[in-house]
């Protein structure tokens, strides 16, 4: 029994050391594992890392080497033969201008110079003859519509003219027995008592054929005046437009607004048209009242288009506002402006200019001139015929259209103002191909 208990408590010992070695292989063999699989994916991670910071740098590398080139006077080649009609060039100078206050408006009608047209009666609209943008003259017939009220003012004229007719055979009558009365008295065959009474009935029959006669005239402009049909028709008469109001041009002027077509009912209210002559605008500039000392009534501006180059409307300031918006706490100051191009339309944003101070002197070049490489603006100077070279440069403030150059050129240089776009598209390409 003992010597059995011994052979398998040897056993058991010899097991053991047999599976304790096998157990820590398989352990450091795990831990190698995983060792090489994170030291695999911290040198991937290098590789992507490091080619990330290649590309970056190369990018950068040629962002910084275009906007070198064009700091540093890359020269563009462009033939003569190939610049005739596309490049057109200016000679820089140094100009002498104000200082100008800028300020941003709205283009308006003037009070007193548009025309909203209506109706004095509610009817139905039944012709249309003038739409939006028309040009029409002082009494042209806009349109034409159905009321209820002509029919019971050519009824109340009826009346009238019957009425008219009574009082004037009443009057006729009185005439003739006042007459007769005058002669029985000069016959002794009459009172004086009766001849006073005929007298009197005269006075009221003329009197009463006053009212009538006025009676008549009234119903009559009522018609004729007011709502714009004839009083009084041929017996044969066909016109269908005979019965119908129509709207008239007060004045002469384009066709603005137009609220209604045929079927539309109306009423006094409402206005179916609005005229105006746009030769004759008003802009409404929003002045914040720090800057309200410096204007002045008659003082100069001019009046420019956001998006439109080139173009500049003179005004003069008429009204420097007489109520401060409570929200924005400034006051609409209005130019007068006389205009015959037919640019500028009621409702277009615009941007009033007003020369203050003194003169100062700047360089002035058109928009255009400008172009952006790489965010830097940049216009292009010529340095031969047949050469050019961006020159970065510092743009201002906009002045009389024109922008004006701060730094990077000098008075005297010739800068290209036209065909700017193509000399930056040929510097890009030389930079890509470069690279």
């Amino acid at each position: 029994m003992n010597i059995k208990t011994s052979v398998k408590s040897r056993g058991q010992d010899y097991m053991k050391h047999r599976v304790e070695p096998y157990k820590w292989v398989q352990s450091t063999q795990a831990i190698v594992m995983l060792a090489l699989i994170v030291i695999a994916s911290f040198a991937s991670g290098c590789r992507s890392s490091a080619a990330s910071e290649s590309n970056a740098q190369a990018n950068a590398s040629s962002q910084i080497a275009a906007s070198k080139s064009a700091s540093n006077g890359a020269e563009i080649v462009l033939p003569v033969a190939e610049q005739r009609g596309a490049i057109a060039t200016t000679t820089l100078a140094v100009q002498q201008e104000p200082d100008l206050l800028q300020f941003p408006g709205k283009i308006v009608l003037p009070d007193n110079e548009s025309w909203h047209v209506g109706v004095l009666t509610t009817g139905r609209i039944e012709l249309i003859y003038a739409n939006l943008g028309d040009y029409v003259h002082k009494g042209e017939v806009l349109a034409r519509m159905h009321s209820h009220d002509v029919h019971e003012a050519r009824a109340a004229y009826a009346m009238a003219v019957a009425e008219k007719s009574r009082l004037q055979s009443a009057e006729s009558l009185a005439r003739v027995n006042f007459d007769r009365m005058q002669r029985l008295y000069a016959l002794r065959a009459a009172s004086v008592e009766q001849t006073e009474q005929a007298q009197q009935e005269l006075v009221n029959a003329k009197t009463a054929l006053e009212n009538g006669q006025t009676d008549v005239a009234r119903n009559k402009t009522h018609l004729e005046e007011n709502l714009g049909i004839s009083a009084d028709l041929p017996a044969n008469a066909k016109d269908e437009t005979a019965e119908l109001i129509p709207i008239v041009a007060p004045a002469s002027g384009y066709v603005l607004q137009k609220n209604a077509t045929p079927g539309t009912t109306v009423a006094p209210a409402i206005d179916i048209f609005v005229l105006g002559d746009p030769k004759h605008l008003w802009m409404l500039a929003s002045v914040g009242q720090e800057l309200l000392g410096q204007l002045k009534v008659g003082q100069s501006a001019w009046v420019t288009l956001p998006g439109v180059t080139g173009q500049r409307f003179a005004g003069r300031i008429s009204n420097l506002g007489q109520e401060f918006d409570p929200t924005t706490r400034r006051l609409q100051v209005r130019i007068d402006i006389e205009h015959t191009g037919g640019i500028l339309r009621p409702e277009m944003l615009a941007t009033a200019e007003i020369a203050v101070g003194e003169t100062r002197q700047v360089i002035l070049i058109a928009p255009e001139a400008v172009q952006q490489v790489n965010g830097q603006d940049v216009v292009f100077v010529r340095k031969a015929a047949d050469r050019f070279t961006p020159r970065p440069v510092r743009v201002g403030s906009s002045v009389n259209g024109k922008v004006a150059l701060a730094e990077g050129v000098r008075p005297g240089e010739e800068v290209v103002t036209q065909g700017s776009f193509l000399l930056k598209s040929q510097l890009l390409k030389a930079s890509m191909q470069g690279d």
